[in-house]
């Protein structure tokens, strides 16, 4: 008679385990990537305001530090207090690539300036290197800005105590008073909010000025869409020009812990003095 031997509960038991092992490595391999890529994600760097020009007397605080602003100043953007003197006028670029003036006696707080890590580009300055979000508060004063090309999803608000524009990228000067902010847009476009209760805003296009004033207690300020007056036109152009002009006087990279490094701009093509000899003059 044969005899039927018992069923052994080995093999079994291995081919659990196998599967058990296949199930674990695949889960490694799909969990990894993932723990990898937020272990070796870059830190976004501390943004920076280089200082192209002063003139008159400028000084920033940061924090509990106060500087005396000179050329080729450098400094960290966030939370900083920028103010010229009666006298004094200021260009300054963010490490984002936007231009920014100051006129005399004028007060700015970076409310808020944070970028994403970025990689540099010496030649191009017209294209923001990374996603960026500027907020500053200008609380008296005259303020020119100008930008590259902004990247997708970055953000501008510049503030006064009546209301604010949404920089879309171009140039602009904005003018603080007790009861009157001046916004002229030169270039580009924005979105003017009369105060906290404009909750619509109203956008802005070249050419034009917005001019809030105060409103009635509880209501949005009054904002008025006007064409600029032929007679400030060259003013504001001018103030344009140098923030333009500084913002292309510089690019920014990051070190290998994440650190903003200045570079100027050299030309490409360096101006050649030509020495004529007097032995080759007819």
């Amino acid at each position: 008679m044969n005899m039927i031997p018992p069923c052994s509960s080995t093999p079994l038991i291995n081919r659990g385990f196998s599967v058990l092992g296949v199930f674990i490595f695949v889960a490694t391999l799909a969990v990894a990537p993932a723990s990898l890529l937020a272990a070796t994600k870059a830190k976004n760097p501390a943004g920076k305001i280089y200082v192209a020009s002063v003139s008159g007397g400028s000084q920033a605080t940061v924090g509990d530090k106060v500087e005396d602003l000179a050329p080729k100043s450098v400094f960290l953007a966030q939370g900083a207090l920028i103010e010229t003197k009666p006298k004094g006028t200021l260009a300054m670029v963010f490490s984002n690539g936007t231009g920014v003036f100051l006129d005399q006696d004028s007060h700015l707080e970076v409310r808020r300036f944070t970028q994403e890590p970025f990689i540099p580009s010496r030649t191009d300055l017209e294209t923001e290197p990374s996603v960026s979000h500027t907020e500053g508060l200008l609380s008296r004063g005259i303020i020119a800005v100008s930008t590259s090309k902004l990247a997708p999803g970055s953000t501008m608000i510049f503030r006064t105590s009546l209301g604010s524009i949404s920089l879309h990228g171009g140039r602009m000067v904005m003018e603080s008073g007790d009861d009157l902010t001046k916004i002229s847009l030169l270039q580009g476009e924005g979105t003017v909010y009369a105060g906290e209760f404009d909750l619509g805003g109203t956008v802005i296009h070249p050419g034009e000025q917005a001019l809030i004033r105060p409103g009635p207690p509880g209501q949005p300020n009054i904002v008025q869409i006007v064409k600029i007056p032929p007679q400030e036109l060259a003013g504001l152009e001018e103030k344009a020009n140098l923030a333009n002009s500084a913002r292309k006087t510089v690019f920014f990279q990051t070190d290998e812990s994440g650190d903003v490094i200045v570079f100027q701009v050299v030309p490409a093509a360096l101006p050649v003095k030509v020495t004529v000899s007097p032995s080759q003059v007819p």
